[in-house]
Parts: C-alpha cells; structure tokens; sequence
C-alpha cells in the first residue's frame, strides 16, 4: 500500500488533511480517530511492535540464528508462527489490493486500466516465465531489490496518517525532510545490495539469482552519507518542533519509523530474523488493517456506527469475512498455483518465485494507484 501516499503532491496536501482532521467529527464532537482499529491490534500489527517481539523471543531461545529445526520446542513454535504469518499476512495482503479495484461500482470505473489490462499483462509475463527460467531469476531479482522501497513507502505512508489523525501537522518544507529522510534508507540499502556482494544473495529458495554487474563502492559510500545527513536533519526537525510548537512525533508513526529502519539497517543473522517476521506481522498485517478500516469505513459500517467503534465491526462478523476472502485468496495464489504447476512437472521454486514477481508487479503498481491521499474521497476515510 501507500507507495503513492509516499509520493503525494506536497503542494496542497498539508492544508487538506489539516482541514480533514479538524473538521472530522466522528461520534458527537470526538475528533479524528486516533488509531486504524485498535490500540492493541495497531502496536502489534500495524506498527511493529508484534515483529520486534518475536524477534527478541527468538533472540532470547535460540540466539543470534533463526529456527531451523523441529525438534526444538522454541523452533518449533517460531518456525510455525513464521509459517502462518506469511500465509495469513504477507501473502494475503496482495488480495486486499484486487479487492479495493474490484469494489464499487466507483472504484472499478476509476480503476478500469489496472483490473483489465495491467491484470492482463501478467499472463504473457507468467508464460515467458515459464519458459525461460532466467528470466523468472532476473524477474525475482528485481523484486528482491525493490521489495524494501515497497515496504519503506508504505511505513511512511502510514506514519502520516497517524500524525494527521493526532494533530501532528507537517508543513510542506517538514514532509519532504521527512520523506527524504525514509527515502535515503532507501538509498542506502539498495547501494548496498548492489554494492556489497554479501548481501546481494545468490539464490532464493534454490532459485538460482543472476550475477549482475556490482556498483562501484563509493555510490554506496555517497548513499550512507546521505542517510546519516537526513537522519540529523530529520531529528533536528522533531527536536525543533517540540521546542517551538511543544508537539511531539505521534508514538505509532515512530515505531513504524523504527521497524522499517531495523529492517534495513541491520545486518548478517538479525537480518535474517527480521526478514522472518516483519513481513507477516509489519508490512502484511499493516497493509490488511488499512485495507480493512477503510473497507468498513467507505461502506458507512452497519447501524451507522461511527470510526470509534471500528473495533467492534472490525473483530466481527463484517470485519472476519473481508479477513477470510484476502486469506484464502492469498493461498490460493502462492500455495495453489505452485502446487499445481508442481504436479504438471515445473520446478516448485521457479514457479513461486514467478508468482512472486507477477503478482506483486501488479500490487506496486496498482498501489501507487489507488492510495492518495490528495484525493479527498480516499484522505477523507483514510483520516476518519
């Protein structure tokens, strides 16, 4: 989600969302609501705070390694949680995008183009995949360098929302600080994988990577300078703001911060741990708790209850069956087609790596689609 919320127009924005959250009044003269759904559910799966928990209950029993054997109770658990979240999660919240195009009658007229034939331009690429096995490495590839720019815009993203529902206003001049800032992580960690062969990997699941041609070192040497550069303009700018305005970052927009900046700054085996559990309970679970708050919120949620009371929708019978379709869809994608293509005697990784690469070729693209917040339609539901 929010690739596009990342890049917004900065020329009108701050004063829309600042006229959205004033004048938002939602369940009498109670202003914005303060989370997505809950307390609870936005720290655990929405911010981060379920990942860096399972990370350190994976530091504390097993080290600095991630689980690797059955036979161990900790592993075991921590394999299996692992397993699901990707499944329940990470997987599924591609569904929630071919929900959203294929909602109102509204949306599917605004996004007719990426439905039909951007949906369309998957199956010659998945064909071609098919048949040439580099090229569905190359197409991973790709993926894998430009999964963690996905992953950073939609941190960001969201990290705005919760500071225009909380008050937290940005002038255009403080966004772009901020967006630079989440961006020269970006930038560093792209370097990085292209500048340091160690952390360029040479297979994925047995699929075989291809060896591209390395950047030279200073690039990646001009990328770190920039990250620590906007991380202390970054910081002087917070400080600033509490100083001057006694205001100060909203707490769920920093652990988002955080998460993402663990995610891509860490290095070696707390790399691999983290690459184990933030995508099912950070940057899956994120995208489906928005994709879900804003399902509930644009169909007016039954008896006209207000976005206080999302929790109570979202934790029942309206809220449990949108879960189940994004779930089973999910499955279906990245569990059913493989094994079908398995048992017509294609390779397993080749042909989940190639969904991999097809279907979320469509999800970045569509995504920077679908969530704008200079769209007063979709900033008014995003900021209720």
């Amino acid at each position: 989600m929010v690739t596009s919320i990342s890049s917004i127009n900065a020329g009108n924005l701050d004063s829309n969302a600042n006229a959205d959250a004033a004048t938002a009044k939602t369940g009498g003269e109670q202003g914005p609501y303060p989370w997505i759904i809950s307390p609870f559910l936005d720290l655990f799966f929405v911010c981060g705070l379920g990942a860096l928990i399972f990370f350190a209950v994976n530091y504390a029993y097993l080290g600095w390694g991630v689980p690797s054997s059955l036979k161990d109770p900790a592993s075991w658990w921590l394999i299996t949680v692992g397993a699901l979240s990707q499944h329940v999660f990470a997987d599924s919240h591609n569904s929630a995008t071919y929900l959203r195009i294929w909602g109102s009658a509204e949306d599917q007229s605004r996004f007719k183009f990426h439905r039909t034939w951007l949906a369309y331009s998957v199956i010659p690429m998945f064909i071609m995949g098919l048949t040439l096995p580099k090229l569905t490495s190359s197409m991973v590839y790709i993926y894998l360098i430009t999964v963690y720019w996905h992953y950073v815009a939609q941190a960001f993203g969201i990290s705005l929302i919760y500071c225009y529902k909380r008050g937290y206003m940005l002038s255009n001049k403080e966004k772009e600080i901020f967006r630079w800032f989440m961006f020269s992580l970006v930038g560093f960690t792209t370097s990085r994988f292209l500048a340091v062969p160690n952390y360029s990997p040479k297979s994925w699941y047995g699929l075989e990577m291809p060896t591209w041609a390395q950047m030279p070192p200073v690039v990646h040497n001009c990328a770190r300078f920039a990250l620590i550069f906007m991380t202390a303009v970054f910081v002087g700018m917070i400080l600033r703001k509490y100083l001057t305005q006694n205001k100060l970052i909203p707490l769920p927009s920093v652990l988002c911060i955080v998460t993402v900046a663990c995610l891509g700054l860490s290095t070696d085996m707390a790399n691999l741990m983290l690459w184990l559990y933030v995508p099912g309970f950070f940057h899956g679970s994120q995208y489906i708790a928005v994709c879900l708050a804003y399902y509930l919120k644009e169909r007016g949620m039954p008896n006209g209850m207000n976005s206080w009371e999302i929790s109570k929708v979202a934790l029942a019978g309206p809220g449990l069956k949108y879960v189940g379709v994004v779930v089973l869809s999910g499955c279906f994608f990245y569990v059913g087609i493989p094994h079908f293509f398995n048992q017509l005697g294609y390779d397993y990784a080749l042909v989940a790596g190639l969904v991999l690469a097809c279907v979320n070729y469509h999800h970045f693209i569509t995504d920077a689609a679908i969530w704008r917040l200079r769209d007063p339609y979709c900033r008014k539901i995003l900021l209720a």
